[in-house]
């Protein structure tokens, strides 16, 4: 019986990994503009970063898929600007974007200030602007550093998309639920997305760990 949903169970991994690859792409994005505006000599910049930062950090995913998924729409016609399909799925997306976009910023902060100041001096006396300086300079070798952890919060990106089925989503959980809703072989379901989450977030993982390895290596 397994077998003959097997197809369905799949297509659930591929919108799965669909939603993680759009979702990591857009963190990294939110979490480097946030980053940089944490960074910032303006205040008012350093304030949104914060703010930003603190109410995606401290409040839970669900509670934040839930309020820009179906409470937006309570105040704003969303449904009707972008469609009744794809609003759901692009709200959700991006919420999902914007709360590890959240964490994002803080490994990037971190990878931007671990950066030899020095280099940034020395940068700054060959006349380049902050601009070069952070583009040419800074990024670079920060990135380098941020590859390891920016990779372990990909792999919890792909298990926080799990959190998508209860607001209607389809993805592999939600698939799965309807496999069982047919089938009653919640037991079987369940092992086979288990194992299915296990192998892409094991591999994940593994990749993290081989990209740290290979960091040590260069700095010696």
């Amino acid at each position: 019986m397994i077998w003959d949903n097997f197809p369905q169970i799949m297509e659930g991994l591929r919108l799965t990994v669909y939603y993680s690859i759009v979702a990591i792409i857009l963190a990294v994005i939110f979490g480097l503009i946030a980053a940089l505006m944490k960074l910032s000599k303006s205040a008012t910049l350093r304030g949104l970063a914060t703010v930003y930062i603190e109410v995606f950090r401290s409040t839970p995913l669900l509670v934040q898929l839930f309020f820009i998924v179906f409470g937006l729409t309570g105040v704003l016609p969303l449904n009707e600007w972008f469609g009744q399909k794809f609003y759901p799925i692009m709200a959700a997306t991006i919420t999902l974007a914007l709360h590890e976009g959240a964490y994002v910023s803080e490994i990037i902060r971190a990878g931007i200030l671990g950066v030899d100041r020095g280099q940034k001096e020395a940068a700054a006396s060959i006349g380049m602007t902050e601009f070069q300086r952070m583009r040419y300079i800074v990024l670079p070798q920060a990135f380098k550093r941020m590859i390891p952890p920016l990779v372990n919060q990909s792999a919890q990106t792909i298990k926080d998309t799990s959190l998508l089925a209860p607001i209607g989503i389809i993805e592999l959980v939600y698939r799965g639920q309807i496999v069982i809703s047919s089938t009653f072989e919640p037991f079987t379901i369940w092992v086979v997305i288990g194992i299915l989450y296990f192998i892409i977030i094991f591999s994940v993982s593994q990749f993290a760990s081989y990209l740290e390895r290979r960091m040590q290596l260069d700095k010696r």
